[in-house]
């Protein structure tokens, strides 16, 4: 099944980020992300496809849906370093409130998305909120083998 991007985020990404003509999915977004994603950059720009997801932020249920394929997908750990730090955070930091119930459902489910929750931080302000005192409930169980202790990307 796939899923199309609204026609109006279609429009953003061809024109404002540069994204090939043919990204009309959230899973041809998905493909194109991980290709571009796999290794860490040895320079200091990003890749097109990170512009691409950066503009998702407005579009909530995309964005979810986005993560969730793209951590499915993730076959590198700089894969779900990029997926945490950037949409995965994002998320968090702007619908974290609307989202927080299938977040803690996500994370009780998939030891892969507890893993991605380990790399997500508070943004300024945010630390003592109710919300991260769930966020950081739900990543517990991985943050002796998450992204910052180095740990093994877990199965899907």
């Amino acid at each position: 099944m796939t899923t199309p991007l609204p026609p109006e985020l279609v429009s953003i990404l061809c024109n404002e980020a540069s994204a090939p003509e043919d990204v009309r999915t959230v899973e041809a977004l998905v493909d194109l992300w991980l290709a571009d994603n796999a290794e860490e950059p040895e320079g200091e720009d990003f890749p097109w496809s990170v512009l691409c997801v950066f503009e998702l932020r407005e579009y909530p249920e995309v964005l979810w849906t986005f993560i969730r394929k793209a951590l499915t997908g993730a076959t590198t750990i700089w894969q779900v370093v990029m997926l945490a730090a950037g949409p995965l955070e994002d998320l968090v930091a702007e619908h974290g409130d609307e989202f927080i119930d299938r977040i803690e459902r996500e994370a009780r489910h998939s030891a892969r998305f507890r893993f991605a929750l380990t790399g997500v931080w508070p943004q300024q302000g945010e630390g003592n909120t109710a919300l991260w005192s769930r966020i950081e409930k739900a990543r517990a169980p991985a943050m002796d083998t998450g992204l910052d202790m180095g740990g093994p990307l877990p199965p899907k």
